[in-house]
Order: C-alpha cells, then sequence, then structure tokens
C-alpha cells in the first residue's frame, strides 16, 4: 500500500519518537549485573619482566552513567562503568594508556594517546578522571585499594588491546615482623600521636634504622594493632585502628622509602592471653601481652 505525502509524515514523526523513546529508555534502563564479575581483591605483585595495571573508576556500581572507555596503545581494551576495574598486564616500557568519557562513536580517545613509562616488578593504580581528563590519575595502593573495596570487575566486552599479557603474579614473600608492646607505646587506653612514650618512641626509630640498612628495598608495610578484651569490640576495633595509624605516622616521618603502609585493627580477637581474672588492675596487668602494634615488613633484597 502506497502512502501519501501527509501519511508519510505521520509515519516518519511516529517512527522518529519511537526511537527517541527507546534510545532513552536503553540509557536509562538499569545496568544489567552480568556487566560485571567478581569483586576486588587484593592483587599480588608481579614478576620483573611485566608491568601490572588496575585501572579503575570511583562511584557505585549500576549506578547510571556515561562510559569511560580504556584505550592501550590505541586499541580499545573496555568500557568502565561507575564501581567497575580492570586488571592487565603489559610488558615493561613506553603505552598509551588513557580513559576517555563520551567518546562514541567517532573514538577520538585511541588516536592521540599520551605516552606513560611503566617499570617491571610494578604495580600502578590509576583512577578514571571523571572531569573529562584523558591523562589517569595516579593513586597509591593504600588509597585505591579502599576505594575498590566494594567494586567488581568489568566484563561485558571483549578487550581488543593486542599489548596486553597474561598476568605473572608472584608469590608473596613471608614478612618480617617486628611486635611493639602496647605498653610501650602509650599509657593503657591512649591512641593518639602526642600520647606515644619516649620508651616507645626510640623502639620504633630503631626499627627504622634496621629498616634503612643497605640492600633492602621495601615494597610494603602493614601496621596492625592488637587490643586486650576489656571494653567493648567497638571500642577496641577503634582503639587497635588508631593505635596503628599513629605508628604509621611515625614511619613515614622517618622518611621510609616503601611502596605502600597499610593499617588494620585486629581489636581484641587475636588474644595472646584469655584467662585473666580479677579486678581491673589485674585484668590490666594480666592482659599486657595482648595489646600491641606489629610492622610487618614486605621487602627484597637488591
Amino acid at each position: 500500500m502506497s502512502l501519501n505525502p501527509t501519511m508519510k509524515r505521520a509515519a516518519t514523526a511516529i517512527v522518529a519518537a519511537t526511537a527517541s523513546v527507546l534510545v532513552y529508555t536503553s540509557a536509562h534502563a538499569a545496568i544489567p549485573a552480568t556487566a560485571f564479575a567478581d569483586p576486588y581483591q587484593s592483587v599480588p605483585a608481579v614478576a620483573a619482566n611485566q608491568s601490572q595495571v588496575v585501572y579503575y573508576r570511583d562511584g557505585t556500581t549500576g549506578h547510571i552513567a556515561n562510559t569511560a572507555h580504556v584505550y592501550i596503545d590505541n586499541e580499545f581494551h573496555t568500557s568502565l562503568l561507575p564501581g567497575g576495574f580492570t586488571v592487565f598486564c603489559l610488558a615493561p616500557g613506553a603505552h598509551g594508556l588513557n580513559a576517555v568519557l563520551d567518546d562514541a562513536p567517532r573514538y577520538e580517545g585511541k588516536k592521540a594517546q599520551p605516552r606513560t613509562t611503566l617499570e617491571g616488578g610494578k604495580t600502578y593504580f590509576l583512577k578514571v578522571g571523571e572531569s573529562g581528563a584523558v591523562l589517569p590519575t595516579a593513586v597509591t595502593r593504600v588509597d585505591a585499594e579502599r576505594a575498590l573495596a566494594n567494586s567488581q570487575r568489568q566484563a561485558h566486552v571483549l578487550s581488543r588491546a593486542s599489548a596486553i599479557k597474561a598476568c605473572n603474579h608472584v608469590a608473596p614473600a613471608e614478612p618480617q615482623v617486628y611486635t611493639l608492646s602496647g605498653d610501650v607505646l602509650f599509657a593503657f587506653g591512649k591512641a593518639g600521636y602526642a600520647d606515644v612514650r619516649d620508651d616507645g618512641r626510640r623502639a620504633v626509630d630503631g626499627i627504622v634504622r634496621e629498616l634503612k640498612k643497605e640492600g633492602i628495598a621495601l615494597e610494603r608495610i602493614d601496621v596492625v594493632g592488637h587490643t586486650d578484651p576489656i571494653g567493648s569490640d567497638t571500642a577496641n576495633e577503634t582503639l587497635g585502628l588508631m593505635r596503628a595509624q599513629t605508628v604509621r605516622q611515625m614511619l613515614i616521618e622517618s622518611g621510609l622509602s616503601v611502596g605502600s603502609i597499610t593499617v588494620e585493627s585486629k581489636g581484641r580477637r587475636e588474644l595472646l592471653v584469655d584467662d585473666c581474672t580479677g579486678d581491673r588492675s589485674h585484668l590490666i596487668a594480666c592482659n599486657s601481652p595482648n595489646r600491641r602494634v606489629l610492622i610487618q615488613v614486605y621487602a627484597r633484597r637488591e
């Protein structure tokens, strides 16, 4: 059946309106769960002949937003949505790395990439710039993994970046553990920087001198606060974390050259002594071994 000009114009308007509705609906539909895979877990180190990159985007998984196209050496790798991340390994050296928002359909971002030099055996955490910046933001492992705590791996597209290699992860080394008595560091119940006792400062200084010896390359330090069971679980978790943060501040101020220094609280969950009885003064004295801060050092000989 042929349409007269009036009917054709009406039909065209209906098609255009329908297409507009479909585009609008698609742009505002919920992001399917299949766009994401496993949640983020701390990535291990890679061998010296590789560089590892964790590219991520701030935000909440499933939040409706534009995509950020990640390019590697002028080739498309993936599209990151808010709360998504990707991990890949490359040969050390100069590479084009960037993420561009709203790059479709011309995909200009992959044509003139800035070059970034990656070192072997290192892991780089890069964050997508939400303000339109092409260059990624380099972030420390501590800050990046805090942001990545609720992120999921982007999994809805296949990478076309030929430079990517299968990551050759190395087994983590056993840390050297230094134990600081909580009673040497602080008075009972104290945790602030100004609360550190002179003996505690000398103890930390001694550990720092040991770590600054020639021939040792520091990779990571984990500071873990432990408390006794006196008081509530919540109070002890907070106290352990505050003490670990204070020791971390002291290590940073000492000028240690280290990739990252993390903090954690075990609170009252890993007691060395669990049979103390008596009044409060007896409980405090008996629980002394439980109050401690561990400095776990990951390093390699150069």
